[in-house]
């Protein structure tokens, strides 16, 4: 059983405008932390560096980006209040977001790399693939794929933690929020200290093609939606 729940944000700058998202969001800060009580807050915006161009695209699939992401995780005997957190940041997320970009979701943290804290952190959700169950994707994903790519990603992967997507939770807090819910499965998360550290997780070609290979038939690649995140708060 896990001890935390996560509630994530992911949402895009209105006209792209990521200067403006970040100042905008930083202002938030206060309001959102306030809200939030004794949770865990963490808030980032994207590294757009051209050397992160790559993380648009997988396998020849291009993929969705996502500008900024808020972050709320409370212990699991704070489940219930998650729809109200959700309904008082309404008017915070979006005073600063593209309305119609903004994607909720919250579920079960499962911790696979003690927490480190960092500055970089990569925002990431995807739907398992098609024909596969809820619970053939979570063990998959649980006790396979984290030993598989943990090694791999090495000294430099300061956290890592995956969040199984509850179906039903999420559509309230969208419902409480007032946003449409999304069918995701899974809210990746993976900490590093900046974004050289991530580059050079990520440096070897042929460890790399052993995490890609085992998530073919488990993720469904034109779902996923990601970013590297610079933390701000």
């Amino acid at each position: 059983m896990s001890n935390h729940w996560r509630l994530a944000f992911m949402f895009d700058a209105p006209g792209g405008d990521l200067s403006s998202l970040e100042l905008n969001l930083k202002r938030s800060v206060e309001r959102i932390v306030g809200i939030a009580g004794d949770a865990h807050v963490r808030l980032g915006v994207a590294d757009t560096h051209p050397d992160l161009g790559f993380l648009r695209e997988y396998g020849g699939t291009k993929l969705r980006s996502v500008d900024a992401a808020v972050e709320v995780s409370v212990a699991a005997s704070r489940i219930g209040d998650l729809p109200r957190i959700a309904a008082s940041l309404r008017d915070s997320i979006e005073s600063l977001a593209d309305r119609l970009s903004i994607e909720i979701m919250t579920g079960p943290v499962f911790p696979i790399v003690p927490v480190r804290e960092g500055e970089a952190f990569l925002s990431l959700a995807f739907r398992r693939y098609p024909g596969t169950t809820s619970e053939q994707f979570r063990a998959w994903w649980l006790h396979q794929h984290s030993k598989v790519a943990t090694p791999v990603l090495g000294e430099g992967l300061l956290a890592y933690d995956q969040i199984h997507v509850d179906h039903a939770a999420t559509e309230q807090v969208a419902r409480e929020f007032g946003v449409a819910p999304v069918a995701y499965d899974a809210y990746d998360n993976l900490t590093w200290a900046g974004r050289d550290a991530f580059l050079h997780s990520i440096s070897d070609a042929a460890d790399m093609a052993r995490v890609n290979a085992d998530e073919v038939g488990h993720i469904d690649d034109p779902s996923r939606r990601s970013a590297l995140m610079r933390r701000i708060y």
